[in-house]
């Protein structure tokens, strides 16, 4: 389907108007139907729909369209469902307007009431949208989880969040360093595309043999000693919601295959069972590793990262968006528990621009949740800074053999960065060269570049010959 049409179901066992709805729809969206409610249900299962348009009796079928509204509520609840009926009883007809049905339309339906009726839902179910959009961008629903910063790449990152949710991809794939906010993105994202905000996490890399694998695929009664009575696996517990595979890169090989038969055929075999289930689910897998070299190291599977990745979201670290510090500090402050306000010295701040955050936002926020707590008069200073991330103060320690604080030195730090960064690009990443640049020692490029976090630690290089 092209995902970039609103997406259509119909369900009706009369064929003639089945040939019709297409016709009707097809300028504005992408239409499947379905003659049966066991076609209807099948396709549910396969894809998420934004409207479905659903009859209510189906000739030689016991079941009614309301039992199929009902399953879809339980499959994917974001589906509106517009009832095109014939059905005059008026006892029929109370049941059906108070099932929760977003629209009720009478047979037969004209092509312009039909279309009405669709593009009336779609507009609403985009203004619903936008409101939420706006939720998380402003912080607006305090209960809503939110994409801190203004910066260019915070703005990229939230029009990638909004691609996503547009889309309506089943399998999404967030790549970031470990602190990053890879589960904050991944809840924004399950908010934004489901109002009902389904999400289970589960954690790959505690997937082993046993009970932490029936977490994920659930179990049957005398699995295995404990297991006393049947456990639904996350895919079902989940209800066409999201399921968030974090850390996936560490899932071990074996569960890999496992999972691999879910994500494609969307059925689950609990553990000690030999049936499988057909599960409505969406999927968010994140990583802090590189997948590609884990695939030639034979760690990962091939064809997994390739179902997972039908859309990828980088995240980005702290260091490469440091002008977002003050608004996270602040947004953290506010989260507090306490309601008694803490200001943050400018000083203060810039230091913390100044440190390169190896943590991430991660370790951001446990610095600031700390320095709230050591300040005693309600101000942070930079004297706070400096205790709970000692790092800092031994950065201007190392250059000036004395503490070198407050707004300059942190200025002179980030000055300091930037030259030595500026000098390994013009060197290609040289570092031999990169100290030449600078007209310093190998030994003090290399302490001090580690020291300002631009690079982690010593390697061999093809081109300099010698360790540094």
């Amino acid at each position: 389907m092209n995902c970039d049409k609103p997406r259509i179901l119909a369900i009706d066992d009369d064929l003639t108007w089945l040939e019709q709805v297409p016709l009707i729809l097809e300028d504005d969206c992408e239409v499947a139907t379905a003659s049966s409610i066991d076609q209807g249900l099948a396709a549910i299962q396969l894809n998420f729909f934004d409207v479905i348009l659903l009859d209510i009796n189906f000739e030689g079928d016991t079941r009614s369209g309301l039992d199929l509204f009902r399953k879809i509520q339980s499959v994917d609840s974001a589906a509106d469902v517009i009832v095109i009926s014939g059905e005059t009883r008026p006892d029929r007809l109370i049941e059906i307007l108070n099932s929760g049905i977003t629209q009720f339309l009478t047979k037969p339906a004209s092509p312009d009431s039909v279309r009405n009726a669709v593009r009336e839902v779609l507009n609403r179910r985009e203004s619903r949208l936008r409101a939420l959009n706006q939720a998380v961008r402003s912080g607006a629903n305090n209960k809503a989880v939110q994409l801190i910063g203004s910066s260019k790449l915070m703005q990229n990152l939230r029009a990638d969040v909004q691609e996503a949710v547009e889309s309506g991809a089943k399998d999404i794939l967030l790549l970031g360093e470990t602190g990053t906010g890879k589960e904050v993105v991944a809840k924004t994202i399950a908010q934004l595309a489901d109002p009902s905000r389904r999400f289970v996490p589960i954690h790959c890399g505690a997937i082993s043999d046993g009970i932490a694998e029936s977490e994920l695929f659930g179990h049957v009664k005398g699995a295995f000693t404990g297991a006393d009575r049947d456990r639904a696996s996350a895919f079902e517990a989940v209800g066409g919601g999201f399921v968030f595979l974090d850390e996936i890169g560490d899932m071990p090989m074996h569960q890999q295959a496992k999972l691999l038969r879910v994500i494609q055929e969307r059925k689950v075999q609990r553990v000690g069972s030999i049936e499988e289930r057909s599960v409505s689910f969406r999927c968010i897998s994140a990583t802090n590793i590189n997948l590609d070299s884990a695939i030639k190291e034979k760690r990962f599977r091939e064809d997994l990262y390739y179902r997972l990745a039908k859309i990828k979201i980088m995240i980005p670290p702290l260091r490469d968006h440091i002008e977002d510090i003050p608004e996270l500090v602040h947004y953290f402050l506010g989260l507090r528990a306490s309601k008694t306000p803490i200001t943050v010295t400018e000083g203060a701040i810039a230091l913390l621009k100044a440190f390169h955050w190896p943590g991430n936002v991660r370790q951001l926020e446990a610095a600031v949740e700390l320095m709230a707590f050591k300040c005693t008069d309600g101000v942070i200073r930079e004297k706070h800074v400096c205790q709970v991330v000692p790092e800092i103060g031994a950065m201007f320690v190392a250059r000036f053999n004395r503490p070198f604080l407050g707004k300059k030195g942190a200025a002179f730090v980030s000055g300091e960065r930037k030259r030595f960064e500026s000098a390994l690009i013009e060197a290609r990443g040289d570092r031999n060269r990169a100290a030449q640049i600078l007209e310093v020692s190998r030994a003090t490029f290399f302490r001090r570049a580690k020291e300002l976090g631009i690079i982690e630690g010593r390697r061999r290089s093809s081109d300099m010959g010698a360790e540094l």
